[in-house]
Parts: structure tokens; C-alpha cells; sequence
């Protein structure tokens, strides 16, 4: 067998995933025994996810392990390893094991750029805290970046930390943003949920997008093209992940390969008329 963990995520971003490691796994002896942990009760209870690794552990028919957006201890990732099961993370990072992620660094750098490019100069953000996930320290870190390079300022008080990914909460985080500074001309979203509620929360505001304020999500959602005004967005590879990852714990299996590698794969822009008003409908991604 081979075990995949999935932490609790949207199911936007698990389908395409899933499907990239199908058809790597399609045609093999393996077959999939697949888990899906509770962000509240496994993920940060660190007691349950031991339990949970160690009965990976005694597991002899398991071959190898894919942990998809679970983050899992270096320490817990050697003692797999030492048992004889590769482990590949997609969309985390460790030292050991194998890796494929995103480059939300570059994510982050080039949706701020993008924005800044329009002509806009307070550009908010509202997404989970860094130090919650690696995820968000990096794109934070592109955001930063970007607005280095463009010789503005970073204000924490543009940052507004959403964690729930509820329309309700994503709206009132805007609201707030909002009130901190009226001047904001742009907000980049963390997810497109976050950016459904806060075009909403915007138009009770009396707000136009994007003459007022450019709105970008990430994830690239199928609703996004049916928004109004459609949705620009962060558009990450999940199929392409799915696949490389499983391929790489293939690899590990039959060469009996527990040596790290971590491999970062590039997002793309979807711009849509929340950004780019110009861009004519027929033409949208």
C-alpha cells in the first residue's frame, strides 16, 4: 500500500492533486490507502499524530508515504524512513525526506509586484498568521520583497490576520483593514475564499473593484471566472505536484532511496477583471 495523509484543505486543491497521484499509481501493484486528518484534533495535537505515525510505523504494508500539506516532524520523518518507508511532502518543507512545493516566496513577490505594477501604492494583506505554516512566513517574505523593490515601506498595520477562511470572518477582516486605512487601493488575499467575502464586505463599503481597490486572490478557484468582476488569482499547479510526488516516492521505493531532495515548482497569474479591468471577458483565463 501506499499511505497518504492529507490534512483537512478545500477540495479545489485536493481533486487536482489526487488526480496527478492517480495516474502515477494507476497502473502499479500499489493501491492507495488514503487519510484525511482534522486540522483541530490531529494536525496541531502533537500526542494523536504520534500515535498515528507509529501505527504507520508498524504497518508492514505500507511502502511508502506521501503527506500532503501535513506538516510532520524531522524527527518523526527519520523514524519512518528508519523503518523502511520513503516519505515525500507536497507543499511542505523538511531537511529530510523528499519535497515538492510551491514557491510562495516568488508567489508572494510577483502577485505584490503585479498589483504595484497597476499603479497602486497601499497595498493590503490579509491572510494567516506566519508563524502559523511556512507557507505564510514565505509569501509574507515575497510581499516584503516586492515592496522593497519598488522602494515602499512595509506597514504591518496593511497585514490583517484571517485564519478561519470563512466568509464571515474574511469580510470582517477587510472591514478592519479598511478602517486602519482608508487609502488602501489594493488587498491580496491569502485564498479566494478570503477574497469572495471581502469583494462583498468592499461593495457594502460603497467600494469599486478594482477602480478603488484591486482585489487578488490565490488558488484560482473554478468560481472565479463567474465572480463580479471575475477574480485575478494565484494559480498553483496541484495536477503537476500530485504527480511529481508520487513519481519521486516510486522512485524511492524501488531504489530503496531515502536521501532529501526538495524541488519548488512555479505558480502562475490568472488576471481577470478584480485587477485588470481592461482585460476584455472573452479573453479571460
Amino acid at each position: 500500500y501506499i499511505g497518504i495523509l492529507y490534512a483537512y484543505a478545500g477540495e479545489h486543491l485536493v481533486m487536482p492533486l489526487q488526480q496527478g497521484i492517480d495516474e502515477v499509481f494507476r497502473d502499479t501493484r500499489y493501491l492507495e490507502l488514503r487519510f484525511t486528518l482534522s486540522i483541530h484534533d490531529q494536525i496541531y495535537n502533537q500526542d494523536r499524530k504520534q500515535i498515528f505515525i507509529d501505527k504507520i510505523i508498524q504497518d508492514k504494508s505500507i511502502a511508502g508515504l506521501l503527506s500532503v500539506f501535513l506538516p510532520i516532524t524531522e524527527a518523526n520523518i527519520a523514524r519512518i524512513q528508519k523503518n523502511g518507508i520513503p516519505v515525500v511532502l507536497l507543499n511542505n518543507y523538511s531537511d529530510c525526506g523528499k519535497c515538492v512545493l510551491i514557491d510562495h516566496f516568488n508567489a508572494g513577490f510577483e502577485a505584490t509586484t503585479e498589483l504595484l505594477k497597476l499603479g497602486r501604492k497601499k497595498v493590503g494583506l490579509i491572510m494567516p498568521e506566519e508563524t502559523s505554516e511556512w507557507v505564510w512566513e514565505k509569501r509574507l517574505s515575497g510581499y516584503k520583497k516586492a515592496l522593497l523593490q519598488a522602494n515602499l515601506e512595509y506597514d504591518p498595520y496593511l497585514l490583517v490576520y484571517e485564519h478561519t477562511f470563512s466568509l464571515k470572518e474574511s469580510a470582517r477582516a477587510t472591514k478592519t483593514l479598511l478602517e486602519r486605512e482608508p487609502a488602501i487601493d489594493a488587498i491580496f488575499y491569502g485564498s479566494d475564499i478570503q477574497a469572495y467575502a471581502g469583494m462583498e464586505a468592499l461593495k457594502e463599503l460603497g467600494k469599486r473593484v478594482p477602480e478603488d481597490i484591486a482585489v487578488l486572490g490565490f488558488d484560482d478557484m473554478s468560481f472565479n471566472r463567474i465572480t463580479e468582476p471575475p477574480l485575478s488569482s494565484v494559480k498553483q499547479p496541484m495536477f503537476e505536484m500530485g504527480k511529481l510526488g508520487a513519481e519521486l516516492l516510486m522512485e524511492s521505493i524501488k531504489k530503496k532511496d531515502f536521501s532529501h531532495r526538495a524541488i519548488e515548482m512555479k505558480s502562475a497569474m490568472a488576471l481577470r477583471q478584480s485587477t485588470h479591468k481592461e482585460i476584455p471577458r472573452e479573453k479571460l483565463l
